[in-house]
């Protein structure tokens, strides 16, 4: 089994995150965990960056994939059980010897590299794409079994469409996340996962 982790970017800054991790995951089911981190307040600087300087979505776009491999490295420092895999292929490889346990993954050598010349819609390179969307993106490639987004408050009730609409997951979301099972939506803050 292959789970795509997003850890969202607002989880950064509180520092029990890597003990609710720890505490989240061996309750789920064994799986190869595929821990990808958000942007959190770095991709936040890069969004008022944008607003005060005109620098454009593609070049926003890439300016928050940067800071996702800071996102990474950070959480591969608090979570060091957890190696840090910064290749598309090391994931697959991982994958199919089925390995079980759990990977942080810097997920910029694949939307460079690979994420373009896959099957399926690909990603824009505007605000409209968060490391939500990133993460389905990699789910439906790898392919996983499951998303699951860990985020920072309980997910409001509705569709996935619905969801995007409130802004618990980024405006393209509902498209990224089109053929996979419903994710599985955790607020990590909460007491009672």
């Amino acid at each position: 089994m292959i789970r795509v982790i997003k850890l969202g970017g607002s989880l950064l800054d509180w520092p029990q995150f890597p003990a609710a991790v720890r505490q989240w995951l061996p309750k789920q089911p064994a799986a190869l965990n595929v821990v990808l981190p958000g942007g959190g307040a770095l991709a936040e600087t890069i969004r008022r960056a944008d607003r005060d300087f005109a620098l454009g979505d593609e070049r926003s776009h890439w300016l928050c994939i940067d800071a996702l491999s800071i996102s990474a490295k950070i959480v591969a420092a608090a979570l060091p059980e957890f190696p840090l895999v910064l290749g598309y292929a090391d994931l697959q490889l991982r994958s199919a010897t089925q390995d079980v346990g759990g990977v942080i993954y810097d997920p910029r050598e694949f939307l460079v590299e690979h994420e373009s010349g896959l099957p399926g819609r690909k990603l824009p390179h505007d605000w409209t794409v968060t490391s939500d969307s990133i993460a389905a993106r990699l789910a439906e490639a790898m392919p996983a079994d499951e998303l699951a987004l860990l985020k920072s408050s309980d997910p409001p009730p509705g569709t996935v469409t619905d969801l995007a609409i409130a802004g618990y997951v980024d405006r393209y979301f509902p498209s990224a996340a089109a053929k996979l099972p419903p994710p599985r939506l955790v607020n990590l803050r909460a007491r009672a996962f």
